[in-house]
């Protein structure tokens, strides 16, 4: 066992538009090469098409098609005695904000169409309806952990 400190988690700041820390975290995993100011244009610019096509604010849109996407249970694999089982496993409000967000941009980038922006727009609105393949991706781990929650004590 490790004799050193564990180490603090350290967030990101909020960003200085919208003031939210769930907006720095999009920015973060969108980001590439280092290039934040890129990532940053991306996101407000999703953000303003979100705004023109529904009623409501962007960052309502965004906190709602989270919540939607965000998943309460992952299944992770455990070997015991040559065996390999999928553990159905609980997950913190971070990590499942944080698959959330990885799942959205990741199925954002696989959307047919043109422009990063209005793909990020189009996936979080149709996460804030339940729709979208996010969505679905958070419907198929909840069904994989039910199938095997009876490996649950192998945790």
């Amino acid at each position: 066992m490790s004799r050193r400190i564990s180490t603090q988690k350290r967030f990101p700041e909020k960003d200085f538009k919208y003031d939210s820390l769930l907006v720095s975290l999009l920015i973060n995993r969108i980001l590439k090469s280092g290039k934040k100011s890129l990532a940053c244009r991306l996101v407000y610019k999703a953000f303003d098409l979100i705004e023109l096509r529904a009623t409501q604010k962007p960052l309502v849109i965004v906190e709602k098609a989270l919540r939607n996407i965000s998943p309460r249970v992952q299944v992770k694999p455990k070997r015991i005695g040559g065996a390999t089982y999928q553990v159905p496993v609980l997950l913190n409000k971070y990590k499942a904000t944080q698959l959330a967000i990885r799942w959205v941009v990741g199925f954002a980038k696989k959307r047919t169409g043109k422009g990063m922006a209005l793909k990020l727009a189009n996936e979080f609105l149709d996460a804030a309806k339940g729709l979208g393949n996010s969505v679905k991706k958070r419907e198929e781990t909840h069904k994989i952990a039910e199938a095997n929650k009876a490996y649950v004590q192998f945790r």
